[in-house]
């Protein structure tokens, strides 16, 4: 039976609802698991088993709604990362059903394994996150390189702006995705360090192709003690060189500057604990997967205006413009801004502003 289209405002208990009637089975409970800059996450139980025969009842799921822009694309190229990584056995959510159609939730959602574990980032205290982040660092790098050693399929991702080919390569995507936001925004004070990304591109376009998360940081990887139980979040998932991959993932690191907790933000504190992050990050991976260092500089400078652009869209046009909720505005605080840009800078050589 379908159910109407509920605005996309729905309580957790209209959902609850809809969502019983979809699957044809009782919920046991269902609430309110995370909430992100693209989507509210909920955790739920069944009595019965409905549409998923395969497990046995009170069996713990998620729910993940896909709004905003491109949202059938995102939850459809997640839900097939997800089962393509589940069956080798790499440890993601395994994900159990993908309904594109908004008739039932008033939006895409997917339905996957609840995963146990903490994010390896926490900001509920310093002492927490240090421990946490400490005791699991090694695993988080050590899963990132695992998936850098699975073969990409040519299936191309999230960055693909109109005017680029899906089969060309990753960096000439990303690169396409940041001149189309120069373009937009207009986001002119960018336009300079993109000439010096273009002015390199051919030195560092043939690349291997694996499968890369494009937004592997600390809060996508859930842990338990010291080892990695989940990667989440595969909405950026793509093939391509994984050297752009591990740069996204030491810009993040580097530059991810926070309101709160105080102990995050642009200060003393926060950067000596976001170059304690990096200086630990860069040299583990090498050591694990070497790395073209003259490549990987490249792509940090990439990965690094890339995120900019993204940042300069949410100002000029609202965080919707690059699929993203409203809320997420309030992230983009001076302070993060000015966190990036200096490090942009640094990283391409030229000024950069937005």
């Amino acid at each position: 039976m379908k159910a109407s289209s509920p605005s996309p405002e729905s309580t957790p208990d209209e959902l609850r609802t809809r969502l019983a009637l979809y699957l044809d089975a009782h919920l046991d409970r269902f609430r309110v698991l995370a909430s992100g800059w693209e989507t509210t996450v909920y955790e739920f139980s069944l009595t019965g088993r409905g549409r998923i025969t395969e497990l046995a009842p009170a069996t713990p799921f998620v729910l993940r709604r896909y709004d905003g822009r491109n949202a059938v694309e995102k939850g459809a190229r997640e839900y097939r990362t997800m089962a393509r990584l589940a069956a080798l056995r790499y440890p993601v959510p395994r994900p159990y059903l993908y309904e594109p159609s908004p008739d039932v939730l008033g939006a895409p959602f997917l339905v996957m394994e609840r995963t146990a574990g903490d994010p390896l980032f926490t900001a509920r205290s310093f002492p927490q996150a240090f421990r946490i982040f400490t005791l699991a660092f090694f695993d988080f790098v050590r899963t990132q390189t695992a998936l850098h050693h699975i073969a990409g399929n040519g299936d191309a991702g999230a960055f693909t702006p109109a005017a680029t080919a899906r089969d060309a390569p990753l960096l000439d995507r990303m690169l396409g995705v940041i001149g189309e936001r120069i373009e937009r925004g207009p986001l002119p004070g960018l336009a300079p360090a993109l000439a010096a990304l273009l002015d390199s591109a051919a030195r560092f376009r043939a690349a291997p192709s694996s499968i890369v998360h494009m937004d592997y940081h600390p809060q996508n990887v859930l842990v338990s003690g010291t080892r990695v139980n989940a990667v989440i979040d595969w909405v950026n998932a793509d093939c391509g060189d994984r050297h752009l991959d591990a740069a996204t993932t030491a810009v993040i690191l580097a530059t991810h500057s926070l309101e709160h907790p105080r102990w995050m933000r642009d200060n003393l504190a926060g950067n000596s604990l976001r170059r304690m992050f990096t200086a630990l990050y860069i040299p583990l991976y090498h050591a694990l997967a070497p790395l073209e260092l003259a490549r990987f500089r490249y792509c940090q400078a990439v990965a690094s205006v890339l995120r900019l652009s993204t940042f300069g869209m949410m100002r000029a046009h609202g965080p919707e413009s690059v699929g993203y909720r409203a809320e997420a505005i309030a992230e983009i605080t001076p302070a993060v801004v000015r966190v990036l840009s200096r490090y942009a800078a640094r990283k391409t050589g030229v000024p950069v502003s937005i």
